[in-house]
């Protein structure tokens, strides 16, 4: 681990007091050694966005007790449950990545605000220029109080739909985990959960352009098309998939096509405030394509799931969503 690797990794995963924070963003926005910061915190990002916990079955005494013993914790912090395996390392990569990220396209660090969107919920959220974006659920959008400087940047984490107000002078910028729209006028959606292999940026009308593999490589899509990259292995796919699919979560509609259940299950996490049990391991990779009205509850999207995969039953007790595969 190199040197500047340890002084984020310390300030990311210790308390610090008000003046230690303040003096660790003051260094992490020097000039000096810029590439340096960056890629350690890349690689912050990197090593928190892929741990992965392993679903395991519980026996429902199991379940209860542990839910006993943190019920009155979970009332207080279920807005923060998107990050189960490190939510204070995270928020504070991401703010120092903003804070980072903005000084050196503006030259001066403005006030950051944080836009937070709690599971089974969706916000709209106006910019200081105008534009307009849809948050979906357990997602993050962090973006500086005013667009002072040369260009307008934000940092999505999650999925949100962007309207942007034109402004040929000030190209609009939404940057994640090596993934970076730019545009200067136009609708698309982002796709950047940090759990998810797959990044997508989906044009609606105008054009984008689409930096990706550590921002090496460039793409611009017009409109109706869709640019898939795996961070993982580092693929693209450029595609034109069904608008209606596409845009479907703005309109609270769930659309699957050619899903594995364990990302079925990803998506229904975010989707409802349920807790969901069930074995990793039980799940098969065959895909299935269902496509589920506005507001249906979890126990109808559940009954067709079970109905067509055959392997599958689940029982909801309270808040919690249990599914058992044979």
């Amino acid at each position: 681990m190199n040197y500047f690797q340890k002084i984020i990794d310390f300030f990311t995963t210790h308390n610090i007091s008000e003046t230690g924070k303040e003096a660790f963003h003051q260094w992490l926005i020097d000039e000096k050694h810029t590439e340096e910061k960056d890629e350690a915190l890349k690689k912050l990002w990197d090593n928190t966005s892929s741990k992965q916990l392993a679903s395991t079955t519980f026996s429902l005494q199991q379940v209860k007790e542990k839910r006993q013993a943190t019920v009155s914790s979970k009332k207080t912090t279920r807005l923060l449950q998107y990050w189960q395996t490190a939510a204070a390392i995270l928020i504070f990569a991401l703010l120092s990545s903003l804070y980072f990220y903005i000084f050196h396209n503006n030259r001066k660090t403005p006030d950051l605000i944080e836009q937070y969107v709690p599971i089974a919920e969706m916000h709209h959220v106006t910019l200081p220029d105008g534009s307009r974006v849809q948050l979906n659920s357990q997602s993050i959008l962090l973006y500086p109080e005013t667009f002072d400087g040369r260009s307008r940047s934000v940092y999505l984490m999650g999925e949100a739909n962007f309207k942007v107000t034109p402004d040929t002078e000030k190209p609009f910028i939404v940057k994640s985990s090596d993934f970076q729209v730019t545009v200067l006028g136009t609708e698309f959606d982002v796709f950047a959960y940090p759990e998810d292999s797959v990044l997508r940026a989906t044009v609606i009308s105008g054009s984008v352009k689409v930096e990706y593999n550590n921002l090496e490589t460039a793409t611009v899509l017009s409109p109706g098309q869709q640019l898939a990259y795996n961070k993982h292995t580092k693929q693209d796919l450029i595609n034109s998939p069904d608008m209606l699919d596409a845009t479907a979560w703005q309109r609270g509609e769930l659309v699957f096509r050619s899903t594995t259940l364990k990302e079925i299950i990803t998506i229904l996490e975010r989707k409802y405030p349920y807790e969901f049990l069930y074995n990793l391991s039980g799940l098969k990779n065959d895909k299935y394509t269902f496509r589920f009205r506005e507001k249906a509850t979890l126990a109808e999207v559940m009954d067709i799931i079970s109905q067509v995969a055959g392997n599958v039953q689940y029982r909801i007790e309270n808040d919690i969503c249990y599914i058992i595969t044979h």
